[in-house]
């Protein structure tokens, strides 16, 4: 007896379609042969009558790297996918193996059939459904129908079919209103029993489409599953559709899939450095973010096909106690796959520029110029006041906004202390409850306090900078009353390769990376930029892992938009850890003390070279005093760990 170790790593779907084949040579060749196989999705196996563990280093054990090229000519051949492996094997074992079935062959234990599903589990009661895979994976997002008619459909159907929705954690499924969501929660073993419960199945061309022909129907079921494919212009009708689905197809309705399926991989770049990107595996015809063969089909269409099952009497419409209970069914959900508001490296570049098309217009209570701080954290107070001060000794009369993250970091009596410099103090997490936003990591604070702050005109200074010359001229320079903004270099440059660049989209520029210490920004002109700056914060799981912490954000948020910039020509001047900025004219006018923040209560290191260093003393001085006579001890509290 022959031994044969299948070995295949295709996606499930595929998975599907080599379980028909072992079926077959069994069938074929009975006793002839011992099967094995070797596959990433075993749950697609369990409990196959077919298959006898083999050792994969016994002599007597060959191991067979399965594939099936007759796809390359699935386009002229008029054969179903599933005569793929067929087709192999009988060539590799010189046997004629013929096709028994027209679907694959997964089977069930009798407790699996028995059990209830996680449907009937969560509504503590048997009731009809349809699932429905509203997304896909990363490699072929030609696939992917638009979100929004997925809610068309199921919208229409919302009284007489539970759908619920199914997909993996890892890749793209927006979420859809109105269904029970374990998007995320059914391994594929899971998704087996689901399916063999479901009455129906709502899904482009994927693994579910398989599923739902290879997967028993329950007794009393049709023998073929409802199933209806959203199946576009990728691939030939012939090789995918089985009996009983209803398959909408445009091949031969373009150009581009006149003659068969196109077999391109992606509708547009996502910017994942993926052999995908490539401009031959791209969609001849996009529509925005669908390929013109799906943009094709439309909601109404997917509807109709439904119904044609319910006007065949194939099934019938949820029963009023059945309705009940489907209608709590969105209260239970609780699915965790990726969707449009998720930042991954492959959904960055689309959820970005979704994001773009919903920026708010500019508000237009904003007046005058100011500057703005954030002392969030003890840490920092004793920076603010050095800055604060030394603003107004360099002649500085600016209106200031110094903004905390809440009473935890600030009090009452340090805005006592801070006010009578012409400060306002703002509490981050009050603004927060009227504009939400998630700021959860420390630099997040800075585009949000410049969004919010009141001024029109904002000139940001990190706490821990002091200025050496009073910066009002700014806002009437050249540069800044031509382009709304104006940076300042940090010491480095990203390299070409660095992958911020193709998740914005963005053209590779040689040029210095922003330094985010200080920052001059016209907030009307220029907010959409600084608007997509604390978006690129909010996702800085995702962003931070390639460009250094907030800084940059504004860069690309700025080249993001088109959006021009001026930066200061002159280089950084470096003393022990403080970086020196410069003005147009090269004279200094920031001192950035970075890695020598200033200390209230104890030493401060003597930085050679730098300007006001005793003035800066004197001004901690005046702080600790202020401090030292308060009776509040919740203030000397606030700032003594500083």
């Amino acid at each position: 007896m022959r031994k044969l170790l299948l070995k295949a790593g295709f996606a499930p779907g595929d998975g599907v379609a080599l379980t028909a084949a072992v079926r077959d040579l069994h069938r074929c060749f009975p006793g002839e042969f011992l099967t094995d196989v070797r596959t990433p999705y075993p749950d697609l196996w369990r409990h196959n009558p077919h298959l006898h563990p083999l050792d994969h280093g016994a002599p007597d054990v060959e191991a067979v790297e399965c594939d099936y090229p007759l796809i390359q000519s699935a386009n002229q051949t008029p054969v179903h996918c599933l005569n793929g492996f067929v087709q192999f094997l009988s060539g590799h074992l010189q046997r004629d193996i013929r096709l028994s079935e027209f679907k694959g062959d997964i089977h069930l234990s009798p407790e699996e059939q028995t059990a209830p599903s996680q449907v009937e589990s969560l509504l503590d009661a048997q009731v009809p459904f349809w699932l429905i895979s509203a997304g896909g994976k990363f490699d072929l997002t030609v696939k992917w129908w638009e979100h929004k008619r997925w809610q068309t459909v199921v919208d229409h159907f919302r009284d007489r079919i539970l759908f619920v929705q199914v997909g993996d954690a890892k890749h793209y499924h927006p979420r859809l209103d109105g269904v029970l969501d374990l998007r995320g929660w059914t391994s594929l073993r899971q998704l087996i029993r689901l399916v063999h419960h479901a009455q129906g199945v709502l899904s482009p061309v994927t693994c579910l489409m398989h599923l739902a022909a290879a997967v028993p129907t329950r007794p009393g079921q049709p023998r073929n599953r409802p199933c209806v494919v959203v199946a576009g212009g990728r691939e030939p009708a012939h090789w995918e559709q089985y009996p009983g689905h209803q398959f909408l197809h445009t091949v031969g309705s373009l150009d581009c899939c006149a003659t068969g399926g196109c077999w391109k991989r992606r509708t547009i770049p996502l910017g994942d450095g993926r052999e995908n990107d490539a401009p031959e595996h791209l969609c001849a015809a996009p529509v925005g973010y669908l390929p013109r063969c799906m943009d094709l089909i439309t909601a109404e269409d997917v509807i109709r096909r439904i119904e044609y099952y319910f006007e065949g009497r194939a099934i019938a419409p949820l029963t009023l106690a059945q309705l009940d209970r489907a209608r709590r069914a969105p209260r239970l959900s609780h699915g965790t796959a990726l969707d449009d508001n998720s930042v991954t490296r492959g959904t960055a570049r689309r959820t970005l520029e979704r994001f773009i098309t919903q920026i708010p217009s500019c508000p237009t209570d904003y007046r005058g110029r100011g500057i703005v701080i954030a002392a969030s954290g003890s840490q920092y107070v004793t920076c603010a006041w050095v800055c604060l001060r030394m603003l107004r000794h360099v002649g500085c009369r600016l209106p200031v906004e110094i903004w905390h993250r809440g009473p935890q970091e600030w009090s009452e009596a340090l805005t006592g202390l801070f006010e009578p410099h012409g400060v306002r103090v703002v509490d981050a997490s009050e603004v927060l409850r009227r504009y939400p936003a998630k700021i959860d990591h420390k630099y997040g604070i800075k585009p949000y306090a410049i969004l919010h702050s009141s001024f029109h005109e904002v000139l940001w200074l990190d706490a821990d900078q002091v200025p050496v010359q009073d910066p009002t001229f700014l806002f009437d320079s050249p540069q800044f009353k031509e382009t709304g903004a104006v940076f300042w270099p940090d010491y480095y440059r990203f390299d070409a390769d660095n992958p911020i660049w193709r998740y914005t989209n963005v053209p590779y520029r040689d040029e210095p990376e922003v330094q985010g210490g200080e920052l001059l920004i016209d907030k009307v002109r220029c907010w959409k930029p600084l608007r997509l700056a604390l978006w690129f914060n909010e996702h800085h799981r995702f962003f931070y892992r390639y460009i250094n912490g907030d800084k940059d954000t504004f860069r690309f948020g700025w080249h993001k938009m088109g959006q021009r910039y001026a930066m200061v020509p002159f280089p950084i001047h470096s003393l022990e850890g403080t970086m020196c900025q410069h003005d147009f004219s090269g004279r200094r006018i920031w001192q950035h003390r970075n890695f020598r923040k200033w200390n209230l209560n104890g030493p401060n290191a003597d930085v050679k070279g730098f300007e006001y260093q005793d003035q800066c003393l004197e001004f901690i001085a005046e702080l600790r005093a202020g401090l030292e006579s308060h009776p509040r001890p919740d203030l000397r509290e606030c700032v003594s760990t500083v």
